[in-house]
């Protein structure tokens, strides 16, 4: 049986059981203690931001006018900050207030700044060390980071050849987030893990959080309530997403 079999779908439960709805809370998330944590708390919905950006943009290519602080991909333009950059010769990340000798204009620095002010708070070494070397798929951990903390429409790695600029993007023409739309989740999330290395179980609650859903949480199981609806994700010893469902 596939993850998605269960969603509103095939055969009806006998008996259409109640939701006890004593059992779910309003949840706020955690204090983010490091650079991983932040991470997970901001991937679930940055990622199906990215989807629905992937979707506006489709398969055209970028251009950068950094006069203008935007980056166009045919017709469509649409403002930036830039975040920093990733180089593929040595695979490793700058961030873009360090950048001093690239002559970017200071309004498009102002998230890059403010994460290393964050760093210096909260004593975070990866947003305050200005250039180190990096795993793959950094520049994504980075986007979707950023994309939650900063409230973003939608992230962008630009491909340039020797390396890949990471801005995020922020335009009423990307379509919001759908939060009573449960088909999302359950097709996004387990795209999401499958390619990057998260807690499976606190990255899949944050996403709630953000969806603003009420939880019941146990040490197996994460169960999510939104307008009657319920989405249920079961976990491993390891935290390892076993299974996803809905129900109504």
């Amino acid at each position: 049986m596939g993850i998605l079999d269960n969603l509103f779908g095939g055969k009806k439960q006998k008996g259409n059981p109640k939701i006890d709805s004593s059992t779910f809370k309003v949840l706020k998330k955690n204090d983010y203690k490091n650079f991983e944590e932040a991470v997970g708390q901001n991937a679930g919905l940055s990622f199906e931001k990215q989807m629905i950006f992937g979707d506006v943009i489709g398969s055209k290519a970028w251009e950068l006018d950094m006069g203008k602080g935007k980056i166009m991909f045919d017709s469509l333009a649409f403002p930036i900050q830039i975040i920093g950059s990733l180089s593929f010769n040595d695979n490793s990340w700058m961030w873009a207030w360090a950048n001093t000798q690239s002559g970017m204009p200071e309004n498009l620095l102002i998230q890059s700044k403010q994460l290393k002010a964050i760093g210096e708070e909260k004593h975070i070494k990866e947003l305050t060390d200005p250039h180190f070397n990096v795993e793959e798929g950094f520049e994504h951990k980075i986007g979707m980071m950023v994309c939650g903390l900063f409230g973003s429409k939608s992230y962008y790695c630009a491909n340039y050849g020797q390396g890949s600029l990471v801005v995020t993007i922020d335009d009423d023409k990307i379509p919001g987030i759908d939060k009573n739309n449960f088909e999302k989740i359950m097709s996004c999330f387990p795209q999401l893990i499958s390619g990057m290395e998260l807690n499976h179980k606190s990255a899949f609650m944050n996403y709630l959080i953000d969806r603003e859903f009420q939880l019941a949480i146990s040490e197996d199981k994460v169960e999510g309530m939104r307008n009657g609806k319920v989405v249920v994700a079961e976990f491993d010893e390891l935290n390892r997403l076993k299974s996803l469902k809905g129900k109504i």
